[in-house]
């Protein structure tokens, strides 16, 4: 605690630099400058002398320049400290805002990592557009034989649908990652694993109930 406070006085010197160190935390632990700049609420000179304060303060690091530029928080501590000082409703503005322009100007993303903006999309409060790419990254992570992957971003899928509420479009949503995610464990751990009897038994009412 006594850690998280010094960093965030050092943070709270210039609100500048600490507006974008709370949205390069949103991003994630390294944030490029074409993302932030997309979404950072300030001209190019503001954020640019916001950044070049950030890496003087030693809180972070830049491999490249601008706007090819990455931007590294030197330690995990440093994005949760700025993280945890965002409000609720404001960490979940961004993190829509960071889906939006992710979908809008890096649709590679979608495609090759989709848990990154599954995730974006969890965090702003997205379920519905957030479950199918949580079910992509798992299909992905399967296809590499990166089982424990597969089966966290298969969960992370799948405790969204259960927030939902019960519908024919619901079972839908479900009969997919779940039945991957029996496979994955099947894969993993064999037949006589309990997880998969736990993943697949409800798959089989669900199959049923959309024919």
């Amino acid at each position: 605690a006594t850690l998280r406070d010094s960093l965030m006085a050092r943070l709270d010197r210039f609100m500048p630099v600490k507006e974008v160190a709370q949205i390069g935390a949103a991003i994630g632990r390294e944030f490029s400058y074409e993302l932030i700049e997309a979404v950072a609420p300030r001209t190019k000179s503001e954020l640019d002398a916001a950044l070049s304060q950030l890496i003087e303060s030693g809180l972070a690091f830049r491999r490249g320049t601008p706007p090819d530029a990455l931007y590294t928080f030197k330690h995990a501590l440093v994005q949760d400290a700025a993280y945890d000082s965002l409000l609720k409703s404001r960490r979940q503005e961004l993190h829509a805002k960071i889906a939006r322009v992710i979908e809008e100007r890096l649709p590679n993303i979608k495609t090759t990592e989709p848990e990154v903006l599954a995730h974006h999309l969890t965090a702003a409060g997205l379920a519905e557009a957030a479950i199918p790419l949580w079910q992509s990254a798992g299909e992905l992570a399967l296809k590499r034989m990166a089982l424990t992957e597969a089966i966290s971003h298969l969960n992370r899928g799948l405790e969204l649908v259960s927030t939902l509420p019960r519908s024919s479009e619901r079972d839908a949503r479900e009969l997919g990652p779940r039945t991957l995610l029996g496979t994955a464990w099947l894969a993993l751990k064999g037949w006589p694993a309990p997880e998969v009897w736990t993943s697949l038994h409800p798959a089989l009412p669900l199959a049923k109930s959309l024919e």
